[in-house]
């Protein structure tokens, strides 16, 4: 494998979805302490939407990004570039919200598999944003919705192929 093809914001997307691989599977995402005594358990499986699913987009935007900088995936087939900062950018704010809120569990803390794992989210998130203004994207554009729509169907507007409608009939007026 051929290093020097990644780009910064490569580096970052996969380091955000290694991260998001140890930290969300392997460490403690909740501790509980009573009376001087504490104890940790949980990871991001415990907790579906906030937990799961960052993990499964983290994860996913790590792999395509390999596998396009090894061009095992035709970068001009599908906008990556959007897909990617769309991935990863829900990730992150999911991991955000469990790390604000922490809905669905009361009395307890934010265990370190938690914080490191928002983290892991935030750079994979950079990385996102970096490698779609890298591609020629604008964040402005993303308000757009004729913009986002032309990105997946090759920059053409499928109404502007077909031809005018008929005029009506004569007569039936």
């Amino acid at each position: 494998m051929d290093f020097s093809k990644f780009k910064t914001s490569d580096w970052l997307i996969v380091a955000g979805g290694i991260g998001m691989f140890i930290f969300g599977t392997f460490f403690d995402w909740i501790k509980v302490s009573f009376a001087g005594f504490s104890a940790s358990a949980g990871n991001a499986f415990d907790f579906f939407f906030t937990g799961t699913v960052p993990w499964i987009l983290l994860i996913g935007a790590a792999v395509v990004t390999v596998l396009l900088v090894l061009n095992v995936i035709t970068a001009g087939s599908l906008p990556w570039s959007l897909i990617l900062l769309a991935a990863t950018v829900l990730a992150a704010l999911l991991l955000l919200i469990r790390v604000l809120f922490n809905p669905g569990v009361d009395g307890a803390d934010r265990a370190i598999g938690m914080w490191l794992s928002l983290i892991s989210g935030i750079v994979a998130a950079v990385g996102g944003v970096l490698g779609y203004q890298a591609s020629g994207g604008d964040l402005k554009d993303l308000t757009d919705m004729n913009k986002l729509k032309g990105a997946f169907d090759g920059g053409s507007n499928a109404s502007d192929d077909m031809p005018p409608p008929p005029p009506p009939p004569a007569g039936d007026a």
